[in-house]
C-alpha cells in the first residue's frame, strides 16, 4: 500500500500551485456575484438560461466546457495534437454530457436534502457529501474506470479482462487526494451561490481546470 500513497503525496504536491489558481479564479467569480454588478448581471443571464433549460442546459454546457473546448484546444496545438484523436474528441463530448446530467441531478437532491441556502452548515453538509460519498463512491471510481477503456484504446476485451478492485485499490487514493485538493474548495465556492448558478460556475470552473492541467501535462510530456 506505500507505492499508492506515496503517488497520492506525489499527485497532492504536484496539484498544489494549479489547485489555488483555480481556486482563485473560482472565489473571483464568487465576488464578483455579489460585488460587482456587471458581473452578477451577466451570471444572472446564465442562471436564467439554466432555469429555463433544465437538464438540457446542463448536458449542452457541460458537454462545451467539459469536453468540446478543452478538446479543441489540444487538437489545436501541434505539440498535443498526435495524442489527441478524434476519437478521444467523441468521449469527451459524451462523458461530458452524461456527466452535465448527472451532476445537475446531484445537485438537485442535495438540495432536497439538506435545503438550497447558503448558511455555512448546509454549505459544509453538501461539501462532505459530495466529495467524501459521492466521489468515492460513485463518480471517481466510475471515472477511472470509464478512462481506463479510452486509455486501452476503447477495448472491450481489456475492459473485461481488468480486475476491478485491484486496479481501484491501486488508483483511487492518489485520484481521490489530488481531487481533494482542488476541488473541495471549489464546491465549497460553488455551493455558495444560488441553486440555478451551481451548473453555471461548476462548468466554468471545470473548463479552466481542464485547460490548466491539460497544458501541465502538454508540458511534462514535452520535458519527459
Amino acid at each position: 500500500m506505500q507505492g499508492p500513497w506515496r503517488q497520492s503525496l506525489a499527485a497532492a504536491r504536484a496539484n498544489l500551485l494549479p489547485g489555488l489558481v483555480l481556486q482563485a479564479f473560482a472565489l473571483a467569480l464568487l465576488l464578483a456575484y455579489y460585488f460587482h454588478g456587471p458581473s452578477h448581471h451577466a451570471m444572472d443571464i446564465l442562471a436564467g438560461w439554466k432555469a429555463r433549460w433544465g437538464w438540457r442546459y446542463s448536458l449542452i454546457a457541460t458537454a462545451l466546457f467539459g469536453g468540446i473546448i478543452p478538446y479543441s484546444y489540444l487538437r489545436l496545438d501541434r505539440r498535443s495534437r498526435a495524442i489527441t484523436p478524434f476519437s478521444h474528441g467523441v468521449f469527451y463530448l459524451l462523458f461530458w454530457a452524461e456527466k452535465g446530467v448527472e451532476v445537475d441531478l446531484f445537485y438537485q437532491a442535495q438540495g432536497w436534502l439538506f435545503g438550497n441556502d447558503n448558511a455555512a452548515g448546509t454549505i459544509f453538509r453538501k461539501v462532505l457529501f459530495d466529495q467524501f460519498v459521492y466521489s468515492i463512491l460513485w463518480s471517481a471510481p466510475c471515472a477511472l474506470i470509464v478512462f481506463f477503456w479510452k486509455d486501452a484504446g476503447f477495448s472491450f476485451a481489456r475492459l473485461r479482462e481488468l480486475r476491478w478492485l485491484p486496479f481501484l485499490r491501486e488508483n483511487m487514493p492518489k485520484s481521490v487526494i489530488g481531487m481533494w485538493g482542488v476541488w473541495v474548495p471549489a464546491v465549497t465556492i460553488i455551493y455558495s451561490l444560488p441553486p440555478a448558478l451551481q451548473i453555471p460556475l461548476f462548468n466554468i470552473v471545470l473548463c479552466f481546470y481542464a485547460l490548466l492541467f491539460a497544458t501541465l501535462n502538454r508540458g511534462n510530456a514535452e520535458t519527459a
